[in-house]
């Protein structure tokens, strides 16, 4: 028998899953620092990322304007908001240049070097099966109404 917690060392993870469609590294930045700033209220969490609190994996894809949605690469465990703005825009600049070049963009998963300012492959795929989101049976959605929203909003505001 062995009491060793392999998962985390014992430490709840949570993931947050977005949809959000940003145009530019300046939107991802102030996204995730109202995401932190919400999870430090709520006491979820500490949101110190230079310590691994907070990570972001960060999608990338770029496109003409009007243009089809480009492939995606995604850049993972960016540990800072300051790392997520620069990932963001160097991906972007590569991911242009290749285009511009008559390239493509390979689906993959990529790692941000602060120390260099710049992102590498981690691992690429053929196949892209394993960017699916597979719901988790046991979990179900979580869907809230606006007036469920407006109820925690004034409950907020209240303890402000």
């Amino acid at each position: 028998m062995s009491f060793v917690d392999l998962n985390r060392s014992g430490v709840a993870l949570m993931e947050i899953v977005s949809k959000p469609d940003m145009r530019s590294s300046d939107e991802a930045k102030a996204y995730i620092t109202k995401l932190r700033t919400i999870l430090r209220y709520l006491g979820t969490c500490d949101g110190n990322m230079d310590e691994g609190s907070l990570r972001a994996d960060v999608n990338v894809s770029v496109r003409k304007p009007g243009g089809e949605f480009g492939t995606r690469c995604e850049i993972k465990n960016v540990n800072s908001v300051r790392f997520i703005g620069q990932a963001i825009e160097y991906e972007a600049r590569r991911q242009i240049a290749i285009l511009e070049e008559g390239g493509t963009i390979d689906q993959e998963t990529r790692l941000f070097d602060a120390g260099k300012g710049e992102t590498r492959s981690m691992r690429s795929k053929e196949d892209a099966h394993d960017y699916r989101y597979f719901p988790d049976p046991d979990l179900l959605p979580l869907e809230f109404d606006d007036a469920f929203i407006e109820e925690l909003r004034a409950g907020l505001a209240g303890t402000a």
